[in-house]
């Protein structure tokens, strides 16, 4: 709920909205923190800016123009105040969604050998040339910004070599990367040719680079992350270069033991929104958490944490109750088969048994459609 203090004065212009009143601001601004304070004067003003800087909004409603305060005229408050309340939750609302995020940070603390890893990675990158060996895509961007702050990320597997290296050294129209003083990460360095790392690490280790056809040299201030997801992909060079700079993230695979309890941990933060969820896990589903191969690492975990949670609700499986679980592979094809016929009932709702028009609003040809009519048992629908 937001809080509104208001002065005692008039406080019958806030009949529409809860709040507080003060006849001296003193007795209040001390004793709880308030979203929104609304004075009339220099002297109450002063005292309520004091606690500006930690989020709240001060309104000046007074005759005097007051520095650090929004002027608002008496008679429009109330539409006002109804925008100002509606962006303050929705702060709020943000603001929870970051703590969450936050919070599912905390599975790789969980394990000895992930947190020794990235306490490590934010260490070495101090250097100016260091090595991250990662399977499977575990260095993800989220995990990234925790271990080493703010950061420039150039994938290899999703633009041109030519173009990366015109990011990192610039050209006559192109400001380079490598002027500023910033944290760049090289993703997928096994996709590049060994030229391109080599030019790339001997400009950030010597700490000069020449831009495109020029010949003046430039400060590189640039400090540079190559990632690589086989070691044996790393050329000798930059092994010499990057010295004892290298570290390996353990795979998903490699921390199979505590899988079963970050799940646990993961989907009671997942499903703090929810309510009446009430996980009792079986056995069956947490040896399959051990022994499922996890591709994409931890953006594959947390995907199937929230089809768990969607099938659980969406579904109304009792999975609490049963003794043998389907291989997770098949449990996430049934739940998105479930999804799909769903929606595809939704568009005969809409649309009939006129089949062209579901094709062209679902972008979808008839040969398709006519195969999933028939799998969802809705070809016979009038």
């Amino acid at each position: 709920m937001v809080k509104i203090l208001v002065p005692k004065r008039i406080e019958d212009k806030f009949g529409n909205f809860e709040h507080s009143w003060y006849e001296k601001i003193d007795e209040q601004m001390y004793s709880n923190f308030w979203d929104i304070v609304i004075v009339e004067n220099l002297d109450d003003a002063k005292v309520a800016l004091q606690f500006k800087k930690v989020g709240m909004y001060v309104l000046n409603v007074g005759e005097d123009r007051i520095e650090g305060s929004l002027k608002i005229d008496l008679n429009v408050i109330e539409p006002f105040l109804d925008l100002l309340i509606h962006f303050i939750e929705q702060k709020k609302e943000l603001e929870n969604l970051k703590k969450d995020q936050d919070l599912l940070f905390e599975p790789l603390n969980l394990n000895p050998k992930m947190a020794l890893a990235y306490r490590k990675l934010s260490r070495i990158f101090h250097s100016r040339v260091s090595i991250v060996v990662a399977q499977d895509g575990l260095l993800e961007d989220w995990i990234l910004s925790k271990s080493i702050g703010k950061h420039e990320i150039i994938d290899f597997l999703v633009i041109q070599e030519e173009e990366a290296l015109l990011r990192l050294f610039g050209s006559k129209n192109h400001f380079p990367l490598f002027l500023d003083d910033t944290k760049i990460v090289l993703m997928n360095c096994d996709l590049s040719s060994q030229s391109a790392i080599s030019k790339i690490s001997i400009a950030s280790s010597g700490g000069t680079f020449s831009s495109y056809n020029t010949n003046d040299d430039k400060a590189c201030r640039a400090r540079i992350i190559f990632h690589f997801r086989k070691i044996e992909n790393i050329p000798p060079t930059l092994i010499q270069i990057a010295g004892k700079h290298i570290v390996e993230i353990p795979t998903l695979k490699d921390i199979n033991e505590d899988l079963p309890t970050i799940f646990r941990f993961t989907i009671s933060v997942l499903g703090q929104k929810r309510k009446n969820l009430d996980f009792k896990l079986s056995d069956d589903m947490l040896e399959n958490l051990k022994k499922f191969e996890w591709k994409e690492n931890w953006a594959e975990f947390f995907r199937f944490c929230n089809s768990f949670l969607a099938g659980e609700v969406k579904m109304k499986n009792d999975l609490s109750k049963a003794e043998v679980l389907p291989p997770m592979k098949d449990y996430l094809k049934m739940i998105i088969s479930e999804e799909e016929r769903q929606f595809l009932k939704r568009a005969i709702q809409i649309y009939g048994m006129d089949k062209q028009k579901i094709c062209e609003a679902l972008k979808i040809n008839y040969k398709t459609l006519s195969k999933k009519l028939k799998l969802y048992g809705l070809d016979d629908k009038k």
